[in-house]
């Protein structure tokens, strides 16, 4: 049985341009803040409270759309991800993450880690990033959002 479970990812950058990394305990390897959506929850909301919970910090979404300008109380758009990806995460593609990757802004940046889930945290360059044990899609994708942030900043 195939089981795909949706996921939301920020890629969080302080004042100085640094990327907020967690190492995280069960994978033992360094990745940016995010897990799970919980049932009824969007997705958006999701990548922020996981940011607080598992950082202390909070944060909030660089948006990443063209505005529809809605006029109805019935519909509301959505912050639309900065990617998604399908993560293979068995190897076998019986347990899937769709991951919902944001760009955020830290409001404030001092940490408080989740010790059950984290076992190190920290504001980190990209170069410093590319040293760390990580995942190659972590790398692509934090050199993609540094760039694109880089072109809103233009």
């Amino acid at each position: 049985m195939i089981k795909n479970h949706f996921t939301a990812t920020g890629i969080v950058f302080n004042s100085k341009s640094e990327i907020l990394m967690i190492h995280h305990n069960k994978l033992q390897v360094w990745l940016p803040p995010g897990g799970h959506v919980e049932e009824n929850e969007l997705p958006d909301d999701a990548v922020l409270r996981e940011i607080l919970e598992e950082t202390g910090i909070k944060a909030k979404l660089i948006h990443n759309r063209k505005e529809l300008s809605l006029k109805s109380k019935y519909c509301r758009q959505l912050a639309t991800p900065f990617v998604a990806l399908h993560e293979d995460i068995e190897g076998n593609g019986t347990h899937n993450h769709i991951d919902f990757i944001y760009l955020c802004q830290a409001i404030h940046e001092d940490l408080l880690p989740q010790e059950n889930e984290v076992d190190g945290i920290g504001w980190f360059t990209y170069d410093q990033i590319k040293e760390l044990n990580t995942y190659d899609n972590v790398i692509k994708t934090i050199a993609l959002s540094i760039e694109c942030i880089s072109n809103k900043k233009e």
